[in-house]
């Protein structure tokens, strides 16, 4: 078993995505990941992922091994980092963790700042989604991340920087994309997709508004979102 099997089964079971997988994080050709997930379900003796209409789920088997390929890879890349340290004690060095999906909106602009105020700095760059991104900085694996506030970590401290609308987005030829405002109620008889499990944050707050409204959606397809 490699390093990058455990990369690339976390990369898939954090997008739910084989696609998703292979373009956004890991770069690479999507029949050589599928390849390399068989190969590591091979080496553990039992299936890990399966195809499901939602996407990519993973096993019982799955969750088990997911946890332990995470601690295997933060061990790798703390030793990475407790290495750098011995051998450049002075450089100082500043983990940063986005929201995925938004790093080209914030990452310029924080990293101006940085060049001005701590020019000498080493900066590394993670990006995941909210969840991982608290248990990330729970644990000292990040100095920092621009996320949603989460809950569970009770020691976190948050500062609000930005506010992010909710808006709806509908085909051209829906029936109310032609409205300047769309009301709760709209809502009521059609096709919803909603947030997957990636973002509880966002998928809590938008299920809370339509239940404050008297409206229980049951959304016909949930999908990744940040």
């Amino acid at each position: 078993m490699e390093l990058r099997h455990l990369r690339y089964f976390v990369a898939v079971a954090e997008e739910g995505s084989l696609t998703l997988a292979a373009d956004r994080r890991l770069h690479t050709a999507q029949p050589s990941l599928s390849r390399q997930i068989r190969d590591l379900e091979a080496e553990v003796g039992v299936q890990l992922l399966i195809r499901s209409p939602r996407g990519i789920e993973l096993t019982a088997a799955g969750r088990a091994f997911l946890d332990h390929a995470r601690l295997a890879l933060s061990q790798v890349e703390a030793a990475g980092v407790a290495a750098r340290r011995a051998a450049y004690p002075e450089q100082r060095t500043l983990a940063l963790g986005f929201l995925s999906g938004c790093e080209p909106e914030w990452l310029p602009a924080v990293m101006h700042v940085l060049r001005d105020e701590l020019p000498k700095i080493e900066v590394t760059i993670s990006s995941r989604h909210s969840p991982q991104l608290a248990e990330d900085l729970a644990t000292g694996k990040l100095d920092a991340a621009f996320m949603r506030p989460e809950d569970g970590h009770p020691d976190l401290v948050y500062k609000v920087l930005i506010t992010e609308p909710l808006i709806v987005v509908l085909p051209s030829d829906h029936r109310l994309a032609s409205h300047d405002a769309i009301q709760p109620l709209d809502f009521v008889g059609e096709t919803f997709i909603g947030m997957a499990d990636q973002a509880p944050v966002l998928r809590s707050l938008i299920e809370d508004y339509f239940r404050r409204s008297g409206i229980d959606l049951h959304p016909a397809h949930r999908v990744e979102y940040s």
